[in-house]
């Protein structure tokens, strides 16, 4: 079946409107700043001689102001910055003012509209649904264009900021509405001109609340967000676009989204999901699904590491638990066949070496300590099994500290390690079954072996992956890197760093490039996935490296890749019944910007619930020599780089739709940083300790 595809895009042709406007040089926060390039020549004329030297105007658009000079002009025949800004402000006027709405402004062309939702408010909250529309010109079409997208949902509380300052503090407020506005907190509670009646406040939930009420968190169940999201979006538009009262703000040419045109859609190549598994029959099998191939076939490649010993580090109370899992090792589980049947991976439990500590809150000084009188032979690789008491998503820094750190206590003994939390083991009884294969694959990957690799041709391509976390206690971002010489998904290196330390990761980069040149010969170019936009500034130094080595004429190419999937513009399938368009296709979405779908539709096959309908990953290239990028053919290559490597992650055996080149990288950005020592130890950094 032939996709069709549509963006949740509508559009509209600016019209004539001869309208007087109202302006000023002097600065006013509740009036909109334009830079006086957008202006209209006359109007920057005359605000020059009131103020030579102000670049910038505040206008209150058409409502008239005491002490603004009024200039009338046409808005059709202002440029699109300046119809962006006007279209932007009648929006928020009829959402504000005609129907009532609570409005938070984004970007200047964008905001976002909360509709409250009488029937799912209850005695504790009022529940909202957000809706952005952001205006663009000339994006995808040749005309203006409305981009209008579900922001999920919101809880206000009914009790007010006094209610909830005397049960849990202030501190925690962020966002609140008061008297139907949605305000920052500190700028509203700090605001000399504003006389605040805190009794009219009330906060909007957030984490902080969240966990200091000890509110119970709620999993939504695993749902198609496509279906739900066109059916949420396109019941808006019917609702407030659809009007007669909206066609005078903004006349739109037609209430049908905008059909993607087939030459923006294009598809990644054939072979692009085809993994390459062990061989049946003296034939290796050639699959899409880990899931269902290792049920028939062996992995890739088997560990090579030679004599294999596993042992546990263990609470006193979990011991029963290590005889469990050695023996579903072993044996299996259900329909789990065991370590050997699944992954061809045989480990050696030596009697004596585990390790099993009483202390539950800080086990370290134990574990350390059974460490230190443990007898590692020499030839002999060693795999830890750290049943831990303390989950790594636990909310309390200091336990989470204590769970990294145990890894780098290995680490610096050249030991791999596995988490497993047992308590969720027992709980989760029913689906552990399901976490056991996830644990193979890991198990293998961190001892050599290849659970499966991309049945592609190898290059020897230099791939760097720069993936970026946030470490919201020390509000600090932390970047990993990644480095592959070649494009079949193993890795040389990892490293991590502090956000503004580019210069030394450009420093590692080529340093990389000089390794590679050793080992092979001069790269002809150097691929970079970055977890945002590089910016000129950040790639620089990576150039001047490049340059000092007397390779300043490969071509660099960045291939950004948002970490989050893109739900600004989506694009939906109208003739398959979830709406997802087919994994591999390919929309481009600018010049240089396009959508990957990266997900388990293959053809019109149905799609389970658990793998997801992941919205598509928004990717960006460029080159430091522009014109390789005009090539399709190159870009082309590129991005089927990016959804290759999405199918080489090996802590699970469900697809991901981000590369393994930002997502490992991630990884290591989230936990290296809780170690003792600075950096991570030589035997981590090329070990997939972190799976």
């Amino acid at each position: 079946m032939v996709q069709d595809l549509f963006f949740n895009i509508l559009t509209f042709e600016p019209q004539n409107e001869q309208l007087t406007f109202y302006y000023t040089t002097d600065e006013n926060q509740s009036l909109h700043r334009m830079h006086s390039n957008i202006l209209p020549k006359h109007v920057v004329a005359a605000l020059s001689k009131l103020n030579p030297d102000a670049e910038h105007a505040f206008t209150s658009f058409t409502d008239e102001k005491e002490g603004l000079l009024p200039f009338e002009f046409d808005v059709k025949e202002q440029g699109i910055s300046f119809k962006k800004r006007y279209y932007g402000w009648k929006l928020a006027q009829y959402f504000t003012h005609s129907l009532g709405c609570p409005v938070k402004q984004g970007f200047i062309e964008e905001l976002q509209i909360w509709e409250h939702r009488l029937k799912e408010s209850n005695s504790q909250f009022n529940v909202y649904y957000k809706y952005s529309i952001k205006i663009q010109a000339l994006k995808v079409s040749n005309k203006f264009e409305l981009l209008l997208s579900f922001d999920g949902r919101s809880k206000v509380f009914k009790k007010n900021s006094v209610q909830l300052t005397h049960e849990v503090g202030s501190d925690k407020f962020n966002w609140v509405l008061y008297q139907n506005e949605l305000c920052k907190w500190k700028e509203l509670s700090t605001n000399p001109e504003i006389k605040v009646k805190y009794e009219e406040v009330y906060p909007i939930l957030n984490k902080d609340l969240e966990q200091a009420l000890q509110l119970p968190i709620i999993i939504p169940r695993p749902d198609n967000k496509y279906k739900n999201y066109l059916e949420l979006i396109t019941a808006f538009k019917d609702k407030y676009l659809g009007t007669d009262e909206f066609q005078d703000v903004l006349p739109l040419d037609s209430l049908n989204f905008l059909k993607v045109p087939t030459g923006k859609i294009f598809k990644t190549s054939y072979t692009s999901n085809q993994l390459e598994f062990g061989k049946v029959e003296d034939q290796r099998l050639v699959h899409e699904a880990p899931k269902f191939a290792l049920k028939d076939a062996p992995p890739f490649q088997q560990s090579n590491l030679g004599d294999t010993t596993l042992f546990f580090i263990m609470h006193k109370d979990d011991v029963k638990h290590a005889f469990t899992i050695k023996d579903q090792f072993e044996n299996g589980f259900q329909s789990f066949q065991g370590l050997h049947q699944y992954v061809d991976l045989v480990l050696n439990v030596q009697k004596g070496l585990s390790i099993v500590f009483d202390n539950k809150e800080n086990p370290l000084p134990e574990i350390e300590e059974g460490l230190a009188k443990a007898d590692f032979q020499p030839g002999i690789t060693y795999v830890a099994i750290y049943l831990t008491p303390i989950d790594k998503y636990t909310q309390d820094r200091e336990q989470r500290k204590v769970y990294h750190r145990v890894k780098e206590l290995l680490l610096k003994k050249e030991i791999t390690s596995q988490a497993i939390n047992p308590t969720k083991m027992v709980e989760q009884k029913d689906n552990w079954k399901f976490s056991l294969p996830n644990i193979a694959i890991a198990l293998l990957a961190k001892l050599d072996g290849v659970p499966w690799r991309l049945n592609i041709p190898v290059k020897k391509d230099l791939i760097v992956g720069v993936g970026a976390f946030k470490h919201q206690e020390e509000n600090t971002q932390y970047i990993g890197s990644s480095f592959s010489f070649q494009n079949d998904g193993r890795f040389n290196e990892f490293q991590y760093y502090l956000k503004d330390e580019m210069d030394v990761l450009a420093g590692h980069i080529a340093e990389s490039v000089k390794q590679y040149a050793t080992l092979n010969k001069i790269p002809s170019r150097l691929i970079i996935h970055f977890y945002k936009t590089m910016s000129d500034k950040e790639l620089k130094p990576i150039m001047d490296e490049l340059d000092d080595l007397g390779l300043g004429d490969i071509p660099v190419f960045i291939v950004t890749i948002n970490k989050t999937e893109s739900e600004d513009i989506v694009a939906f399938d109208k003739n398959w019944y979830g709406r997802m368009p087919e994994s591999g296709t390919i929309v481009r979405i600018g010049d240089d910007k396009f959508l990957l779908f990266n997900n388990t539709r293959y053809g019109n096959n149905k799609v389970s619930y658990f793998d997801g309908f992941p919205f598509p990953v928004k990717l960006k290239i460029k080159c430091s020599q522009p014109e390789l990028v005009e090539d399709v053919k190159v870009t082309q290559e590129l991005i089927d780089q990016v959804y290759q490597f999405s199918r080489m992650y090996w802590k699970s055996l469900r697809q991901q739709n981000l590369p393994v080149t930002i997502k490992y990288p991630e990884m290591v950005a989230q936990i290296a940083p809780y170690f003792e020592d600075p950096g991570i130890p030589p035997f981590g950094k090329r070990n997939l300790w972190f799976l």
